[in-house]
């Protein structure tokens, strides 16, 4: 069963993609993160050092959270079978297998509002 976070629709255009509006900077603490329904996607959107990142939040091997992993500085891991993901990049880490690579996501603050781009395919 997969768990689903706000669903959020409030978006600023741009040529080729769009920024969605996910939440206060102040909704994720540092150190943490969390799900949201960006466009029809589930994104993990990360707090480490005051900065935001955002990535898929499925694991893909088997589809857990990775907003609901283990977070260790710039890595997280996730919390059924252990595969471990840079937060910044996306970048699989325990085996070089780019096919395992996370996509992630643009993040912006605009007036202590987190924002993602997505791009037009989504």
């Amino acid at each position: 069963m997969h768990e689903r976070g706000p669903r959020l629709a409030n978006s600023t255009q741009n040529n080729m993609s769009q920024f969605f509006d996910v939440c206060k900077v102040s909704d994720i603490p540092m150190g943490e993160a969390r799900m949201f329904e960006v466009n029809d996607v589930m994104v993990g959107v990360f707090h480490q050092a005051g900065q935001f990142f955002a990535m898929d939040n499925a694991c893909p091997h088997a589809g857990a959270s990775l907003s609901h992993g283990i977070i260790e500085g710039d890595v997280v891991r996730c919390r059924i079978h252990h595969w471990r993901f840079c937060i910044r990049n996306g970048t699989y880490l325990d085996e070089k297998k780019p096919k395992f690579n996370i996509r992630t996501y643009r993040v912006r603050v605009v007036d202590e509002r987190i924002q993602i781009e997505l791009e037009d395919d989504h």
